[in-house]
């Protein structure tokens, strides 16, 4: 797959299959865009490209700071290649950026660029200056140059369309089971093991401290997850908490896996990627240290226990 990170790297192209998006998470709704490119692409031996942002548009628009990325730019880009797309155009996105209109954009990047002979977009997809470029304005854009347009049916979960802020919605409110009925897989990211202050290895129940690699990365609520890591290839179960371990008196907000396996070692300063599978109970204050390893005992075989039924749905 071809990455191309600015207009001036970027060639016209004679003919292509394109969809343009930030696609943050490539839910269910993404996927049957990017998927029906690549299907399209192939048959009929043209290349298949995706036009997507970096960052995250909200963060230009909105001037906000708040962490709200399902995926980090790097994984966005390793999900397209699985899928088998051929190009992808990152748009870094400026405040510039933003104020080019729907007309420049389609006329300047998509059709004297990309030259299309289909575009695929979701019914909610809108781009340029005070988004102008709805699907009407698609619509209108395909007609004129004669390129053919596919808009997938809009994928629901309970009568409601499937998008990212629906799935950000969840992976906040805790209901981390929820989420692979609309992303096609459990939320997870890259995390990088920082130094903490030992407290679990005190509680005979050694934990490695982790930050997300993505600054921007939408975090879960805060409680004690059944989670999955993958390390060095390998995969392990494990228990997470994420909060500010209140028992302790303590104020600072810390994610935390106790991984369940013996092959436990010194992780510091080493990269993993871990899913959230299930909150199985919230974060609360304990009278003293005695009950809170009672109840991290409870967690532990409750995990235990769900690590046999996950198999079983073939879900690792």
């Amino acid at each position: 797959m071809e990455i191309i990170t600015s207009l001036k790297d970027i060639q016209p192209i004679k003919e292509s299959v394109i969809t343009v998006g930030n696609y943050d998470g490539i839910h269910l709704g993404h996927q049957d865009v990017i998927s029906y490119i690549v299907e399209f692409g192939r048959k009929h031996n043209i290349p298949s490209c995706v036009i997507t942002f970096d960052p995250n548009p909200y963060y230009v628009l909105r001037n906000d700071n708040k962490p709200i990325n399902i995926q980090s730019n790097k994984l966005k880009l390793n999900e397209l290649e699985k899928m088998g797309v051929d190009k992808v155009f990152v748009i870094p996105f400026t405040n510039d950026f933003s104020k080019i209109t729907a007309t420049d954009f389609a006329n300047n990047i998509i059709k004297n660029i990309f030259n299309p002979k289909l575009i695929a977009v979701g019914t909610n997809h809108h781009f340029g200056f005070k988004k102008e470029g709805d699907i009407d304005f698609i619509t209108d854009f395909c007609d004129k140059n004669n390129i053919k347009l596919f808009v997938p049916e809009v994928r629901k979960i309970e009568e409601k369309a499937i998008s990212s802020t629906i799935i950000r919605k969840l992976i906040q409110d805790g209901e981390l089971d929820n989420i692979p009925s609309l992303l096609g897989k459990f939320y997870g990211f890259e995390a990088n093991v920082v130094h903490g202050s030992h407290r679990g290895r005190l509680l005979s129940y050694p934990t490695a401290n982790f930050v997300p690699l993505n600054k921007n990365q939408v975090l879960p609520q805060q409680g004690v997850y059944f989670s999955k890591v993958v390390l060095d290839s390998e995969l392990f179960f494990g228990m997470c908490n994420i909060g500010f371990r209140p028992t302790f008196n303590e104020k600072k907000f810390v994610m935390e896996v106790h991984i369940l396996s013996n092959k436990f070692s010194d992780l510091y300063d080493k990269n993993f990627y871990i899913e959230f599978l299930l909150k199985i109970r919230d974060e609360r204050r304990f009278d003293n240290q005695e009950e809170l390893v009672e109840q991290i005992k409870k967690d532990e075989d409750l995990c235990i226990k769900l690590i046999d039924s996950f198999k079983e749905k073939n879900e690792v």
